[in-house]
């Protein structure tokens, strides 16, 4: 009989503790001197080590509007969300000022306010720190483009509904880590316009290390779904387009009958120990089988390729999004395979659209096997040109762009800023196309030359 009480108590007090009363309230912080607030929902049935997602509002919306992450798929899943309260902060495109987010890709007050939010909800309630989640709306879809770049290390997955961005937003697409990535867009929302879609993908795609061309499922009146599937060291991006729909923050045209669910069954796949390459920042797998290249913002000839668009010629027409070569500062590993019929050369050329607009990268290599090139980008962020030539007809394969080690950047060539024409020579004074290790003497014109020391 004792021992039935006692089972009985256990059993009562862990029902109490798994099953503590919903919690929904405004909560207030000071973050950076500035009065900040977010809603925060707490099922029920929420457990030690609970999941949190944040869930971001569109210009002009509130965190009371609960959107995109429904409190009923919380209710059923048992995670914690969190909906933060934007600033009222100045759009153009709108003309005024709405509340919204700085979803420019870069560090922010808004950025301090949501690690804020983490620390605050984690002083009550156990949360799974390598399982936070961040998912939006239109603008709120945007901050979470942003996030993906700027908190990647913190968030451990993204989902945005009918938004990227644009206009004012430029997509910055670069961080510490690939990540996964889902998006859902109304096939009718001409206010975010999904017809620029396809240069958020080709860019997102490349970013996150995917297979460029996707498995693509069609229901016919509800959706068609392109899932870009992960290759070795990246992760997925994950693509629906909704018939019928327009600028909204749900759907129930999903496989699973709900919007907020489908983000949901994605996000949860992940934490922030799922397996991948972080060095990894860019793959565009270019020589994939059905992938047409000049389709995605490539120039691709049998001598070369070109890719990455001048941001300063860009039209308004195409609100501000192109196809986008993208650097942070940082030290970086060019890699690629080369192969050719005849004996030649390849020269990689990367140079700065933004900033000083200089050269980072400027080396040639024999044609053939594998080839690495190391260099360094001094800029916070630049937007740059990607361009291979080679002096006969080549085929490059597995080209992608990692972050170098210190070891890595012993390699790393004289510095290559303004010297596009550089000739350099060791100190017998035999020329070569690149500089060798030891010292070299590197002529820039006619007049001007220096020696410099490679390890």
């Amino acid at each position: 009989m004792k021992k039935f009480i006692f089972t009985s108590l256990f059993m009562l007090l862990c029902t109490m503790q798994t099953f503590a009363a919903k919690v929904e309230k405004t909560v207030n912080l000071t973050v950076n001197g500035k009065s900040r607030s977010y809603l925060l929902y707490v099922p029920n049935n929420v457990k030690e080590n609970a999941p949190l997602v944040f869930s971001m509002h569109g210009t002009g919306g509130s965190s009371s509007n609960k959107a995109p992450m429904r409190t009923s798929v919380a209710d059923a899943e048992g995670f914690i969300v969190v909906y933060p309260q934007g600033l009222n902060i100045y759009f153009p495109v709108f003309g005024g000022t709405l509340p919204g987010w700085n979803s420019t890709g870069e560090n922010s007050e808004d950025i301090d306010f949501f690690k804020a939010i983490i620390e605050d909800v984690a002083k009550s309630y156990s949360i799974d720190r390598k399982r936070i989640y961040s998912c939006g709306f239109s603008n709120g879809g945007m901050m979470t483009y942003s996030n993906s770049c700027t908190m990647a290390d913190i968030f451990a997955a993204f989902a945005s509904i009918s938004g990227f961005q644009l206009n004012e937003f430029h997509l910055h697409h670069t961080g510490v880590r690939p990540v996964p990535f889902l998006h859902i867009h109304g096939k009718n929302d001409n206010f975010v316009d999904i017809a620029r879609m396809p240069t958020i993908v080709d860019n997102m795609v490349a970013r996150v290390g995917a297979n460029p061309v996707p498995v693509v499922t069609k229901v016919a009146g509800k959706y068609t779904k392109s899932v870009y599937e992960a290759k070795e060291g990246g992760f997925p991006y994950i693509y629906y387009v909704i018939d019928g729909m327009g600028h909204n923050d749900y759907t129930d045209n999903t496989e699973d009958g709900s919007s907020a669910k489908t983000m949901w069954n994605f996000l949860k796949q992940y934490t922030l120990d799922t397996p991948c390459d972080a060095t990894l920042k860019w793959r565009p797998s270019v020589e994939t089988e059905g992938y047409k290249p000049a389709e995605h913002g490539w120039v691709v000839t049998t001598k070369g390729m070109v890719y990455g668009d001048d941001p300063n010629s860009s039209s308004k027409n195409i609100q501000n999004v192109y196809h986008s070569f993208q650097l942070a500062k940082g030290n970086y590993k060019l890699c690629f395979k080369s192969q050719s019929e005849e004996e030649g050369t390849v020269t990689v050329t990367i140079k700065k659209y933004t900033g000083d607009k200089s050269t980072v990268l400027n080396q040639t290599l024999p044609i053939g096997g594998d080839a690495t090139m190391v260099f360094t980008s001094e800029d916070e962020f630049a937007e740059c040109r990607f361009k291979l030539t080679a002096t006969t007809n080549v085929t490059i394969t597995d080209l992608a762009l990692y972050t170098a080690t210190d070891e890595e950047m012993l390699n790393v060539p004289a510095p290559q800023a303004n010297m596009e024409n550089a000739q350099y020579y060791n100190l017998l004074g035999i020329p070569s196309p690149q500089p060798q290790k030891g010292f070299n003497i590197v002529q820039t014109g006619s007049n001007s030359s220096k020696t410099i020391y490679v390890k």
